[in-house]
């Protein structure tokens, strides 16, 4: 044992003092063995020679202080919980060469925040980052074939990944209780999705690649933000796992399923509320539910142009199908219009309500629609909303919304749309905030003469009770509360009276006592304005 200004050096043979900070790992030293720094709680910093070809498992085990350590270039294999709950430990860089990284190799590092996985690395394996709960940024390079069971289960600060094209198979609760992962981008190449894979998370829509053939509802079943399903043709049979039996997704509106397929569990729709208004008899506890899945089946019955729309993302020649499904030929020189491009199917949607569902839009179908069947744009389906409410709500592209809003202003000029009926829909169905500040931008911006009672959206939000599971984010709550008092505050132009109303937004209470600090708040306002007349009229 050496020591060189408080700094441990470790030869790879000598044991490591259990009250080490600060270690350098010797030139000479080509593998860390295992358990060499395992439980060395007070371990800051590692710095590890180039030439060093392997970390053992549980090299680095609970290090529970570790905050910086370099892997060298040369290191080729990172063993089983190297580096399990390094709970400070918040920036690594894997070197390019690396081939091996072991099973929860970064499990519970609760500090890191991003990670770069190599092109060496075929899979990610069993709970490899399990629980980093900080992790905002994955990079996946292409060669990664399979992420394995837990891989990244409880990473709830994740917003988004976008998968290589070489990936085969997303594991078994790969990315379970995420509930931040909001987007995700799956390419076709993908062949399998195991039950649990996305479950509890925040994706709005999901299309499942074509190269699946099986739709475990268990993949995603308790995701109550999800709004849009798409299932490629190819699929053949949706069925359920042991511990999932039905779908939990409250706000699932937009599913069509293939006729061809097997349902081997025709009730698993039983707990998807917002399908049971779309079927009411439904509602009644002796049904068997089997209504939903058997319209589902049938959803596109003679109706070709509701169907390509659905299935476009799998198809490249959709545009063209479009094109020619909404002319119907009559004689050699004259054609009609197709009428079923405008009826509603037996969610009440029409083609351009399905269209605005989907996650891979094309701008060419949307001005075929709403050229051909303008009137679509304001026909409501079985929940009373409109196309554009679906494109907001998915997330459709910057250009999608412009055309949508710039054919409502030509088209129908004196429609009143339901804006706060809009906004109250998507703070109950767990929209992200980001999609309630688009649909009010967008009235402010496009519809500015349009009224929308904001005090009133936030006062019945404000009601909502808890074991209702109805409750509102309360970030995207604080924010509607502002947004409903803002011009009166602008009225008031009284700078303190400004800094007060916000420091009572910031302490409203999360769920109980909600609605007593909402009416607060405002009879402070109606106060305020009170005084100010009184003043003004002095």
């Amino acid at each position: 044992m050496d020591r060189e200004e408080d700094v441990f050096i470790y030869n790879g043979v000598d044991e490591v003092p259990e009250d080490v900070t600060h270690v350098r790992v010797d030139q000479s030293v080509t593998f860390i063995q295992q358990q060499a720094f395992n439980n060395r709680q007070k371990m800051v910093e590692v710095e590890l020679p180039e030439g060093l070809i392997r970390i053992e498992n549980n090299a680095f085990k609970q290090c529970h202080s570790l905050k910086r350590i370099n892997i060298p270039s040369t290191v080729e294999e990172i063993g089983d919980y190297s580096f399990d709950r390094c709970k400070k430990l918040d920036g690594i860089i894997l070197p390019q060469g690396l081939q091996i990284l072991g099973e929860r190799a970064f499990n519970r590092c609760r500090s890191l925040k991003t990670i770069n996985i190599p092109p060496g690395i075929e899979s990610i394996k069993r709970g490899m980052f399990f629980g980093c709960n900080r992790l905002i940024d994955i990079t996946f390079s292409e060669g990664l074939q399979e992420i394995g069971r837990d891989a990244f289960t409880i990473c709830d600060a994740l917003p988004s990944v976008t998968f290589p094209s070489s990936l085969k198979v997303i594991g078994e609760m790969a990315f379970e209780f995420c509930d931040h992962l909001n987007n995700i981008q799956i390419h076709d190449n993908v062949e399998t999705i195991v039950e649990g894979a996305f479950n509890g998370c925040k994706l709005v829509s999901f299309r499942m690649p074509p190269l699946v053939k099986k739709f475990n509802v268990g993949v995603m079943a308790e995701n109550n933000s999800m709004v849009s399903i798409e299932l490629s043709e190819n699929v053949t049979k949706v069925l359920a796992d042991d511990n999932i039996r039905v779908m939990k997704a409250n706000s699932l509106r937009n599913i069509a399923l293939p006729p061809q397929c097997t349902i081997v569990d025709k009730d698993l729709w039983c707990k998807c509320k917002d399908l049971k208004v779309a079927f009411p008899d439904t509602n009644d506890e002796d049904n068997d539910d089997t209504t939903i899945t058997d319209s589902l089946l049938h959803r596109f019955d003679d109706l070709p142009i509701h169907k390509i729309c659905y299935y476009q993302s799998y198809n490249n020649m959709a545009l063209d199908q479009l094109n020619i499904s909404t002319e119907i030929k009559i004689s050699q020189r004259r054609s009609k219009t197709n009428p079923t491009g405008k009826e509603q199917d037996c969610l009440g949607m029409t083609p351009l309500h399905i269209l605005a569902c989907s996650t891979k839009p094309t701008i060419e179908m949307y001005r075929i629609l709403i050229e051909k069947y303008p009137e679509t744009l304001i026909m409501k389906d079985k929940w009373g909303d409109i196309p554009l409410f679906y494109a907001i709500w998915c997330n459709a592209p910057a250009e999608v919304i412009d055309l949508l809003v710039e054919s409502y202003t030509k088209l129908h000029p004196d429609y009143e749309f339901d804006w706060s009926g809009m906004i109250q829909t998507l703070s109950k169905r767990y929209a992200r905030l980001l999609i309630i500040q688009k649909l009010i931008s967008t009235l402010q911006n496009s519809f500015p003469h349009q009224e929308c009672d904001l005090q009133q959206v936030v006062t019945e939000l404000a009601s909502l009770v808890v074991f209702n599971n109805q409750i509102t984010d309360i970030e995207t709550f604080r924010y509607l509360l502002r947004a409903s008092i803002t011009e009166r505050l602008d009225s008031l132009a009284v700078g303190k009276w400004r800094v007060e109303l916000e420091n009572d937004i910031h302490g409203i209470r999360e769920v109980i006592g909600r609605k007593e600090d909402t009416r607060a708040i405002y009879h402070r306002l109606d106060t305020y304005e009170s005084i100010k007349e009184g003043t003004s009229i002095q």
